[in-house]
């Protein structure tokens, strides 16, 4: 079967497609820099409050204290990118979706149990004791399998050609374990995650240093988690470059100006980032380790346009021009944002730690 007869008709779109290509990077910019500090955050915190000493439990006890937040947020400003993937790309992505319902409509219910995980094991870290581990290890377990998950649909969304299993298999069963870029893209994830995640921690230890309470150590051990962390990311960036179709890859190669430049930039980025984690000179590395996250935002819109660009680019969507809609929801964001911004401002006021 010709697997264009199974991808569906997209849908109109109410402005052009550079709208919601932008703000579905920028969205998506904010969803990975939560996401990031939420997963790494949460191994990190479960590692120190395994291995039990002194100084190891007051890390924890530190992070135990802003992760329900990162959660809470992450899965929030995960909703916007998600919105707009599906105006752009949604024949592909409500297609993934449906092939493997089964497991992809369990992602919410495990969400809340994850959430509900971290913040017992904020709240009963003292009163739990070593039990406060399980918590923590079964939400770190929950939030890798749904990370797993996104990664199993957004590599099926790019694969129309696999779609026809569908037809031997129709229960809402099907993954994608046999993509080539599957595995090099989840655990660059991952790793990205626990390098961001020591990053924040490095970087919130060093905002509680200024205030005169000694967080050197939890400094130190942050960016011992980013180098490392970084190191390692670096040769699975390579290996999932050399996984993607060769077509896609070249468009890395000087295939494409932008995706070429975004490469470089990011690459060269990381290694600036690494040299200064070694200095411990945190601000610099958020600095850096930022740009690296936007370069390789788009990097990974130009793999999901290299990869499907044989059945589909978004300029080829229908618009019927109607601008209200994005009026409506640039300002509702400004105001939604401003609100969060006020809340967190709040409850720091008010002697919580956020």
């Amino acid at each position: 079967m010709n697997p264009v007869d199974l991808i569906p008709t997209p849908d109109a779109i109410p402005v052009g497609w550079g709208w919601f290509q932008a703000l579905l990077s920028t969205t998506f910019l904010l969803h990975v820099v939560l996401m990031n500090l939420m997963l790494g955050g949460t191994v990190i915190a479960l590692v120190n409050s395994l291995r039990g000493s002194v100084n190891n439990l007051d890390t924890a006890r530190y992070a135990s204290k802003k992760l329900p937040f990162a959660v809470a947020l992450a899965v929030n400003a995960g909703v916007a990118p998600l919105l707009f993937l599906q105006v752009l790309y949604g024949q592909f992505v409500y297609t993934s979706s449906i092939l493997m319902a089964a497991s992809w409509l369990t992602v919410f219910v495990l969400a809340i149990f994850a959430y509900y995980g971290m913040y017992l094991f904020h709240y009963k870290f003292e009163s739990w004791g070593s039990g406060r581990n399980f918590l923590a290890g079964g939400a770190a377990l929950i939030m890798l399998f749904i990370g797993f998950l996104f990664t199993n649909n957004w590599t099926l969304a790019l694969s129309p050609e696999k779609w026809s299993a569908y037809f031997s298999s129709p229960g809402g069963t099907l993954w994608n374990l046999s993509e080539p870029t599957l595995w090099p893209r989840y655990l660059h994830m991952v790793l990205g995650a626990l390098a961001v995640g020591g990053l924040g921690l490095a970087t919130f230890a060093q905002v509680r240093q200024k205030s005169g309470t000694d967080s050197a150590v939890m400094v130190s051990e942050g960016m011992t988690w980013f180098k490392i962390a970084t190191l390692i990311q670096v040769g699975i960036g390579t290996w999932w470059l050399m996984a993607l179709p060769k077509e896609t890859m070249k468009l890395f190669m000087g295939g494409n100006i932008i995706a070429t430049a975004a490469f470089g930039v990011g690459f060269l980025l990381a290694i600036v980032a690494l040299v200064l984690s070694f200095k411990k000179l945190v601000w610099p590395t958020v600095w850096t380790t930022l740009g690296t996250m936007i370069a390789m935002v788009i990097m990974r819109e130009y793999v999901r346009y290299g990869t499907v660009r044989e059945y589909f680019t978004p300029d080829q969507l229908q618009v019927n021009t109607q601008y209200s809609s994005l009026i409506l929801f640039l300002v509702s964001a400004v105001i939604g944002v401003a609100a969060v911004w006020y809340m967190l401002k709040l409850a720091a006021n008010a002697g919580k730690e956020v």
